[in-house]
């Protein structure tokens, strides 16, 4: 429901990708959420109205999502509090933490808090960004882009009212 009204709102036409998912879910040793997946399978790589880019599997490594995850987990504490994401901390197999899903302009970040003893579908979106603290809620993936793009209440998220008309930038 929420890919379609994202579609919807950026006027594109879903791609139906293949996106091999095995290998980075059995590097991040757990699933990612399924609505996520879809998502990526509906749009690709890209930007969504200039501020919002979400990571996938690329060949490119440019937006990865195992990469990048790897990149945050190589320059942070194996044990103990990581004072680059404290109160939180890095997702490592077999513990609970962030994985990186997307990044947007004003220095925004989002992950999930992540564990693979949970279900993917039940994982909160953690974010944090100029100006604004970390914040935790409790929604899809999807939800939570659709209301950035459209929803004008989605204090501090939205974007909706600088960019009105929501689109979808694909990246080679």
């Amino acid at each position: 429901m929420w890919i379609e009204r994202i579609a919807e709102a950026t006027r594109w036409e879903p791609l139906r990708l293949d996106i091999p998912w095995n290998s980075a879910e059995e590097e991040l040793s757990t699933p990612l959420p399924e609505d996520y997946k879809q998502l990526a399978e509906t749009f690709g790589k890209g930007e969504f109205s200039e501020f919002l880019r979400v990571f996938t599997i690329d060949a490119t490594r440019q937006f990865d999502l195992v990469r990048i995850w790897k990149k945050y987990l190589d320059g942070g504490p194996e044990t103990g509090a990581d004072p680059a994401f404290k109160p939180y901390r890095m997702y490592r197999p077999g513990q609970r933490g962030l994985i990186p899903w997307a990044f947007g302009e004003m220095k925004c970040s989002y992950f999930w808090l992540a564990s693979a003893d949970e279900d993917p579908a039940s994982w909160p979106i953690v974010t944090q960004g100029d100006p604004y603290p970390w914040h935790e809620v409790n929604m899809s993936t999807s939800e939570f882009i659709c209301r950035v793009l459209t929803d004008p209440n989605f204090e501090p998220f939205s974007i909706a009212r600088p960019f009105p008309e929501p689109d979808f930038y694909p990246m080679d």
